[in-house]
């Protein structure tokens, strides 16, 4: 008989969780495991169309309403829920005020899902993880953590409480690891990595559609939210380096806008032809794999999905010097590690698009080292059994 699995996400809008648990979804051993997916929210759900049909997949309209602040107040009104309106709007109150309370009252109010599970896997953290301990029922619970805890500790005081009540807390790299032990040193026996599943026959496969990009003498590519934390504003400073040095660039980004005020900085300025924003992609890898640079400005990752799809495609990379990149990337090895600041990404950029060799170098030594990992699934597999 199949154990039966739920995994628990807020949502599947964009971003490198999403894509990391549809990911998981698909190559998952669903002849062995009875899968099922809960997910907290179905707006903009932009990868729900890759969830395999053999999983299950649960949603409850009071529990996006919940979970979705000040947007979901107007559903628990209309729809009578009167008591869930008022405890919504203690939470939104609370939640700029101290984020662990607020994760906790939330996970509080939630509804229970009814279901018995051999094993729940919460995929997201925070409220996630609080409401599968306390209201989810199964005889393992597993929590994955997807950063640099040191760069996202907002949560530690409810954190400490709950991942001692866990089976298991995956994150996604070395540091990563180092970092949530570092905070939680009773629990160092439970913490491992597991990498976010990457199948690199799927994103070959996907990058052969068809798609058109503007003409340019350098086309670059950045994948990820369009927002401060990923480096919209260092970007954009390379921008105007570029400029500056009379390089004729059209720059692609593909994510959510999350920073309209960068967007409208750019429109008003002279790089209005250069940057191209095309939103959510549910499959960006054709647009990636004709970039001739792909630039991560990023300031805070754990590790990043979308750089290991750009090493998939053996795209030539410009990255920032975030605390996680060495566990993906060597300097001049397989990628330039640049400063965090405009002025290094500009001059690494313009170092990579006129050196022809350092760009071939990177190219073989990606081709040499192509990312595929799916055979972290017997970690998981492994806590399953046991």
């Amino acid at each position: 008989m199949k154990k039966k699995i739920l995994f628990v996400i807020s949502s599947l809008q964009s971003g490198g969780v999403s894509k990391s648990m549809i990911n998981l979804l698909n190559v998952i051993d669903k002849e062995k495991y009875d899968i099922h997916l809960l997910l907290m929210s179905t707006k903009n759900a932009v990868f729900d169309v890759y969830i395999p049909n053999n999983v299950t997949v649960h949603t409850d309209s009071r529990i996006e309403a919940l979970t979705s602040g000040v947007r979901g107040l107007k559903f628990l009104i209309t729809h009578g829920h009167i008591v869930y309106f008022f405890l919504a709007v203690i939470r939104i109150l609370l939640s700029p005020i101290n984020k662990s309370f607020s994760g906790l009252f939330l996970s509080k109010i939630l509804p229970t899902h009814d279901e018995k599970y051999d094993c729940i896997v919460d995929f997201n953290g925070q409220h996630q993880l609080y409401y599968m301990i306390d209201k989810l029922n199964s005889r393992k619970k597993i929590t994955f953590f997807h950063s640099d805890y040191s760069k996202w500790s907002h949560y530690y005081y409810a954190d400490k409480k709950y991942f001692p009540k866990t089976d298991k807390i995956f994150t996604i790299s070395d540091i990563c690891v180092k970092s949530l032990i570092n905070f939680f040193p009773q629990q160092r026996d439970k913490i491992a990595k597991m990498e976010n599943i990457n199948d690199s026959l799927v994103i070959n496969e996907l990058s052969k559609s068809p798609c058109t990009i503007k003409s340019a003498s350098l086309v670059l590519m950045t994948i990820g939210h369009v927002q401060f934390s990923k480096g919209i504003d260092i970007a954009l400073d390379a921008a105007y380096g570029l400029q500056k040095n009379n390089i004729d660039f059209i720059w692609y980004f593909i994510g959510a806008i999350k920073d309209d005020e960068y967007i409208r900085k750019i429109q008003d300025s002279s790089l209005r032809d250069n940057f191209i924003f095309l939103g959510i992609q549910p499959n960006p890898y054709p647009y990636l794999k004709q970039a001739d640079i792909y630039v991560h400005p990023s300031r805070l990752e754990g590790k990043s999905i979308a750089l290991d799809e750009a090493k998939i495609l053996c795209k030539p990379i410009v990255v920032t010097n975030f605390s996680t990149v060495r566990d993906q990337f060597e300097d001049r090895f397989n990628a330039s590690i640049c400063e965090m600041n405009g002025t290094s990404l500009g001059d690494s950029i313009i170092e990579l698009a006129s050196d022809r060799t350092l760009r071939e170098n990177y190219i073989q030594n990606l081709q040499n080292n192509i990312p595929d990992n799916r055979s972290q699934l017997e970690i998981l597999y492994k806590v399953f059994e046991n």
